[in-house]
């Protein structure tokens, strides 16, 4: 109830200064000069959904540091609004006949924000630097442990290794504006890996190895800004970068990353022109007071939402695939949507994988839903498996379900719980502070069941069905199977539709047959933005670029 009021209170004193504005507007409604031109702030602030976890490229993994390091980096390649791959440092590649060899010519109007070039051997120390680093440390080396040449004898179980250690690792500079990389074995979407920020330049003299320490304070970066201050805790500061390769397209000045954990805090800045961009505002909320106006931007993106079962560490119940495949066909996915309540910001999900990537003949999701959905709702099938489990009205099973609080979080626990109900499952809802419900989910496997997102590291169906395979450390402790990282593995071997078939067999064999996860539903990325705003490029991964942003007076 306390919620809701809230919520109420929100929306009253956003419709009371939605009027105000208007009022104020009529002098003058454009909000610029009286010669009719439009003028622009030098600054950009925009409010981020928490405090990023370190701003070393090796080492980010969270969406909130990819609104930072979007900005400060001049990466090899990005990604297209489409998912597309775009040249950025790197203005040229070649792949050899037999897909193993890349060669990369990189733009040589590339330099630091103190003026040094930014060279090949930058790139090739950056990607080395992630590699020694470990997988502990560097969760995204696996991008390149897992592909490129002599790179899996470095890191996989975490242990540290210095770059003059390292043997044979297919990663060079061929001279200062050339690199190769060379790998194990032909990779369709290696290109699409290159986007990471393991593959970010880093300098020997600003960024050490095994350390992740020096990036807490002002340091050289080479993309469009560059840090005037960093407080983790409560704003990063950036200013433009004049040695930037295109920093004669950058016109705003300063950018200020607020830290706004709190969605209704985003929001309520967002109304009093605190901030002028929210990254991390409530869907229904910000869909109610926005629909239709330019403020709300609703960009696509390639994100599911999941529950997590573990089948091996926790409950024995969830051991019986029976129960399992119950509790995916006792959910109605469209009483999640519905209560959700955020126009066409979700959709239900038939697979793990969702909307966004090229299958055989056209989208991967779509082509396997018209074959058959992997997921549906069958109340009465539901209960056939759980009686066939020996659960009945008279035996019923409690299970915990395990989820950190948000509106969205909790507004799904709710309706799964309800779902659930009819199925003879009683579903206590575990709410736990972030930090402890990631570690109790993903490090020490102790959860029954749990919610699970993820966005697209990259644009291909491995990017989400990869993270069953049993060398990661979630997969470990809840749904690990030799059969399906076999089946992981053939695809590796193969291309083209080939390739694609053998993912829909593993991904088939993942959610139907084994009845490893339950998949819930899609979303795209809704974030407000002041009308008018112009420059700003999407992500499919979710979030923004905000390089050359334009903010009206």
């Amino acid at each position: 109830m306390k919620r809701m009021m809230k919520k109420v209170m929100i929306v009253l004193v956003a419709m009371m200064m939605t009027l105000s504005m208007t009022a104020c507007s009529s002098e003058d409604p454009s909000g610029s000069s009286s010669t009719g031109e439009v003028t622009y702030k030098d600054t950009f602030t925009y409010a981020i959904g928490g405090e990023p976890n370190y701003l070393d490229p090796t080492v980010a993994t969270d969406s909130v540091a990819s609104y930072i390091l979007n900005q400060t980096y001049y990466s090899l390649f990005s990604f297209g609004e489409d998912g597309s791959i775009i040249n950025e440092a790197c203005t040229e590649m070649t792949i050899s006949d037999d897909g193993l060899v890349y060669t990369l010519t990189l733009d040589e109007n590339n330099y630091w924000s103190d003026g040094v070039p930014v060279t090949a051997h930058h790139y090739v120390y950056g990607a080395l630097r992630a590699l020694g680093m470990g997988s502990a440390d560097s969760y995204y080396s696996y991008f390149i442990r897992n592909y490129v040449k002599g790179a899996s004898a470095y890191g996989a179980d975490g242990e540290k290794t210095a770059i003059a250690d390292m043997e044979g690792v297919g990663i060079v500079a061929l001279d200062d504006y050339t690199m190769e990389i060379t790998l194990e074995q032909p990779c369709d979407y290696f290109g699409s890996l290159l986007t990471s920020s393991v593959f970010y330049p880093m300098r020997e003299d600003v960024a050490p190895e095994m350390d992740y320490t020096w990036a807490a304070e002002v340091h050289p970066t080479n993309g469009a800004y560059t840090y005037q201050s960093i407080d983790n805790a409560s704003e990063i500061v950036m200013v433009k970068n004049e040695y930037y390769a295109h920093a004669d397209e950058v016109t705003t000045q300063t950018l200020r990353a607020v830290v706004m954990e709190d969605p209704e805090a985003q929001l309520m800045a967002f109304q009093t022109g605190e901030i002028d961009f929210a990254t991390n505002v409530e869907p229904s909320t910000a869909t109610q007071l926005y629909e239709g106006q330019p403020e709300l931007l609703l960009s696509a993106s390639v994100i599911n939402y999941y529950m997590m079962m573990n089948a091996y560490t926790s409950s024995d119940a969830l051991k019986d695939v029976n129960v399992r495949r119950a509790i995916q066909l006792g959910i109605d996915r469209e009483n999640i949507v519905t209560a959700l309540d955020a126009g066409d910001m979700y959709y239900p999900l038939y697979g793990y994988v969702p909307l966004g990537f090229d299958g055989i003949d056209g989208d991967f999701r779509e082509e396997q839903d018209a074959e058959h959905q992997l997921v549906y709702t069958d109340k009465d099938e539901a209960r056939a498996l759980m009686e066939a489990a020996g659960y009945n009205e008279n035996n019923r099973l409690t299970l915990r379900y395990s989820t950190n609080s948000a509106a969205m979080h909790d507004t799904v626990a709710a309706v799964l719980a309800e779902e659930l109900a009819d199925i003879y499952i009683d579903l206590v809802i575990d709410v736990k502070e972030l930090r402890v419900f990631f570690d109790e989910r993903d490090s020490q496997g102790s959860t029954e069941l749990a919610r699970g997102s993820m966005s697209a590291d990259y644009m291909d169906p491995t990017t989400f069905l990869e993270m069953a395979n049993s060398v990661n450390q979630r997969a470990k402790v809840t749904w690990g199977d030799e059969t399906y990282d076999a089946l992981l593995a053939e695809s590796d071997l193969l291309t083209g539709d080939e390739r694609m078939a053998k993912l829909h067999e593993a991904e088939t064999y993942l959610v139907e047959t084994m009845a490893y996860t339950v998949p819930l539903f899609g979303y795209r990325t809704l974030c407000l933005g002041v009308a008018g705003i112009e420059g700003i490029v999407s992500s499919p991964q979710g979030n923004y670029t905000f390089n050359f942003v334009k903010v009206p007076e």
